[in-house]
């Protein structure tokens, strides 16, 4: 029963993928949360890169993807005291599709998703998976602490599927809008450019 962002479901059929909710009680502020998708998004491609000997990009904001279909969903909620402001949790949620084949998905998602046993011809070991994801995660994780983002930040460049090329911004509210993908920002942020050739940062919604 995965759960995605806006109230979504992530299909997470039994014995077939990997799927787990990190809790963390990082002793930070709310304004250093922004970047835990994108490292989570980076720890996602380094496990899949040291157990299957191949590295997935990233849509920015947070999906992994190979073949350009969607291999990984990621959510991040975040439970603040009202009173404070003061952060309580952060819960971290990845799924990750490992074994599933083209049938095993519904059919409005076949099309968009993909599994390592489909782009690999093989099956991968979930339980190796996970060990690895959750050993990507700990790094991540001190690092965020240590606020020494800069290798994350490299990776993630490296990684982002969307530069150079044109988007469609889907907003949360709002019309779409076609811009071209030209930067990440020092906090993972997607810098775009418009058909009037300004440039803007983009914080939140998604592209396609």
């Amino acid at each position: 029963a995965g759960r995605g962002r806006m109230d979504r479901s992530f299909q997470s059929p039994k014995g077939q993928g990997v799927y787990l909710s990190l809790l963390l009680r990082p002793p930070l502020p709310p304004d250093r949360l922004p970047p835990v998708t994108a490292l989570a998004g980076v720890s996602v491609c380094a496990a899949v890169e040291r157990v299957c000997g191949l590295r997935p990009g990233l849509k920015w904001p947070n999906d992994p993807v190979l073949d350009g279909k969607k291999l990984c969903g990621i959510l991040t909620e975040v439970s603040l005291e009202a009173e404070t402001g003061r952060l309580q949790s952060l819960v971290l949620g990845i799924g990750i599709n490992v074994l599933q084949q083209p049938g095993d998905f519904s059919p409005e998602v076949r099309e968009v998703a993909t599994s390592l046993a489909q782009v690999l011809g093989r099956p991968v070991s979930r339980p190796r998976l996970a060990a690895a994801l959750l050993e990507e995660l700990d790094r991540a994780y001190a690092a965020l602490l240590a606020g020494d983002l800069s290798d994350y930040l490299a990776a993630y460049r490296r990684d982002c599927v969307n530069l150079g090329k044109q988007v469609q911004l889907l907003p949360f509210a709002g019309p779409r809008e076609t811009a071209l993908a030209v930067g990440v920002d020092g906090d993972f942020n997607l810098i775009v450019r418009d058909e009037q050739g300004r440039e803007r940062t983009v914080r939140s919604g998604e592209v396609s």
